[in-house]
């Protein structure tokens, strides 16, 4: 008879690659993140209400939260209120860079990277990648 896997056997989850979750209402940007996922093998998930996207990293622990600072609806309060310390730290917040208000609320809000639009548009592929490395 075949034992099941003990809480030691981390060979059980090994292979689940991170989950991504994006909050976000940018079709190209959301295509944009979408392929550079699915070319690294890493599921994806766009959400546009910041509740759902939580409730998903909830299950995945290992997963990636990624919120476009300009969704429509979102609020910066939310940013602390819907979304747990330990995803916000490991979470980026992007956002247009005229917007300083909002890249510093998600600053003060403890997000583990805050950048504009651009940087991000740039850098995608790299912090996914990084995501599947780690």
């Amino acid at each position: 008879m075949h034992a099941p896997p003990s809480a030691d056997d981390s060979s059980a989850c090994e292979d689940v690659p991170p989950l991504v979750v994006l909050v976000c209402a940018d079709l190209m940007l959301t295509s944009a993140l979408s392929g550079a996922a699915a070319a690294l093998g890493l599921p994806f998930r766009s959400i546009s209400d910041l509740a759902q996207a939580v409730a998903l990293l909830n299950h995945a622990p290992d997963g990636r939260l990624f919120v476009d600072l300009g969704t429509p609806g979102l609020q910066t309060e939310q940013l602390t209120s819907e979304i747990p310390e330990g995803i916000r730290r490991q979470a980026v917040a992007y956002g247009p860079h005229v917007h300083e208000n909002l890249l510093n609320a998600a600053r003060a809000a403890g997000f583990g990277q805050v950048m504009s639009r651009g940087q991000f548009h740039a850098r995608h592929r790299e912090l996914l990648q990084q995501l599947r490395t780690a």
